[in-house]
């Protein structure tokens, strides 16, 4: 019989308690927290032999066998690697750790004291994904190509959780971690962050959108806490792909295969949607093994990379500025008038039916100020045209994209007492210069997508229009 400890008495140890209860040779010895009426309103509904006031005596229950490490994310490295010193198998709540850095310390102390460790990565154990698995190993959808996993929620205004809290909060850490766990199973090789879009406050990210390559197969994340989106991930392979609602408690997926009717498949849960986690953990401490087939260390050092490599799309380096002055060099007109401004402001329009939110456009020729291209989507507003004026004039005061001067202040403390007075200006993405032969002919202004689409906006158009290849913005803009 194993006898299982649980750090922190919060919901998730509830729902994993639940999940204890139906498993024959497993039963909850004991819980630890820091509230004592919390406790033993956790165990009317969880009975447990012992409550502890403190982690550490919990840990230093010589009856225990294993613990569920429950805490909020920014004290599972701590907890994790006592637990494991202290000779406990440990199953613990995603993420395992804040970075990679992190999640090698406890790879590190597990492996170096034989002790069962294993991240509670859930949607990888319950019997649908286990018939995914299965499928694609079986080549049903041919070798995979790309991966996509989005898991947005709309979190309640006014959160005053560690969800929402600078350096260990934020939507990547908390739902992110799925979408990581989906690139990580589904691909391999090295890691390559091609562009990210975010919605960042008060340094938490509440939307994360992340492109990227992993080897040769593309990856797309996408996590939320300030929008509801459809949860699916999407298995894309060179004979079909794979469509999995709810990927994070996945019931339901549809195969599409060239050629062939879609199939729907269906496998409910065992019991629920952690129970199967928690019955191969047990398998596992019975059978004497150190390390879960299904969810390695390897993997969660893994998912920890991905999310690291996300994460560093979230802040500045030179390297930005140089990407973005490349754009500007290699987006060039030979001449540029009326005929080409009409061109790119309805090639802009079109490319706008893409995105979720409207815009506004307008290209203003720099010889005499003269707007040449105008069009405002119905949802827009006056407050726009100011909009696309500030960032040009933006633009105009740097010499370069206003993407360009926002981050050479983000980066080197550089902000014109010009461009700080100026009313209506957001220092933001849009204004990008139209050259002609090397001169400033036109500026380009675009308001109404945020999160750093503006800019991705103005370089497809200009790319798709000149027939050019360059290379994307790789950081998060505002």
């Amino acid at each position: 019989m194993i006898k299982w400890g649980i750090l922190g008495a919060g919901n998730i140890a509830h729902r994993f308690a639940a999940a204890v209860g139906h498993e024959p040779n497993s039963t909850l010895h004991a819980i630890s927290g820091r509230d004592e009426n919390k406790l033993k309103t956790f165990t009317d509904k969880h009975p447990a032999d012992k409550l502890y006031l403190s982690h550490d005596e919990l840990l230093a229950d010589p009856d225990i066998d294993a613990i569920y490490l429950a805490l909020p994310h920014q004290l599972h490295h701590e907890w994790a690697i006592k637990a494991i010193h202290a000779g406990k198998a440990v199953l613990c709540e995603k993420p395992a750790s804040l970075n990679l850095r992190e999640m090698q310390d406890i790879a590190d102390a597990a492996r170096s004291r034989s002790v069962l460790f294993m991240e509670a990565m859930k949607q990888r154990f319950v019997p649908l994904y286990r018939e995914l698995r299965r499928r694609v190993d079986a080549g049903e959808i041919g070798k995979i190509t790309s991966i996509y996993a989005s898991l947005c929620n709309e979190m309640p205004q006014g959160l005053n959780t560690y969800h929402v809290q600078p350096g260990h909060g934020g939507s990547l850490l908390d739902v992110g971690t799925y979408c990581a766990s989906w690139i990580e199973d589904f691909s391999a090789g090295s890691l390559t962050l091609e562009t990210v879009a975010a919605n960042q406050q008060d340094f938490v990210d509440y939307y994360i959108d992340a492109k990227l390559h992993a080897g040769d197969v593309k990856a797309g994340l996408e996590c939320a806490f300030d929008r509801q989106k459809e949860r699916v991930a999407v298995l894309q392979g060179e004979n079909g792909r794979i469509v999995v609602q709810d990927l994070h408690r996945p019931v339901s997926m549809t195969v599409y295969r060239d050629g062939q009717e879609p199939e729907q498949v269906n496998v409910p849960y065992e019991i629920d949607d952690f129970y199967s986690e928690v019955h191969h953990f047990a398998e596992c401490l019975q059978q004497g093994r150190t390390e879960s087939d299904i969810m390695p260390l390897s993997a969660s050092l893994r998912c920890a990379e991905i999310l690291d490599a996300v994460r560093a799309g979230l802040t500045y380096t030179p390297e930005c500025l140089e990407v973005l002055a490349e754009q500007e060099e290699l987006l060039q007109y030979e001449a540029f008038g009326s005929k080409e401004a009409l061109e790119l402001g309805n090639t802009i329009v079109e490319l706008a039916k893409e995105y979720d939110r409207e815009i506004a456009v307008s290209i203003f020729r720099e010889s005499d100020g003269l707007v040449i291209f105008q069009y405002v989507m119905d949802s827009k507003a006056a407050r726009n045209i100011g909009y696309m004026e500030g960032k040009r004039r933006a633009a105009l005061s740097t010499g370069h994209s206003s993407v360009w001067m926002h981050v050479d202040h983000e980066l080197n403390g550089k902000w014109s007492e010009e461009m700080a007075n100026m009313p209506h200006f957001v220092p933001s993405g849009g204004a990008f210069p139209i050259r002609a032969n090397g001169e400033w002919a036109a500026t380009l202004s675009l308001s109404g997508l945020r999160e750093g689409r503006d800019h991705e906006l103005v370089i497809r158009a200009l790319s798709k229009v000149l027939n050019r290849q360059v290379p994307a913005f790789p950081c998060a803009t505002i």
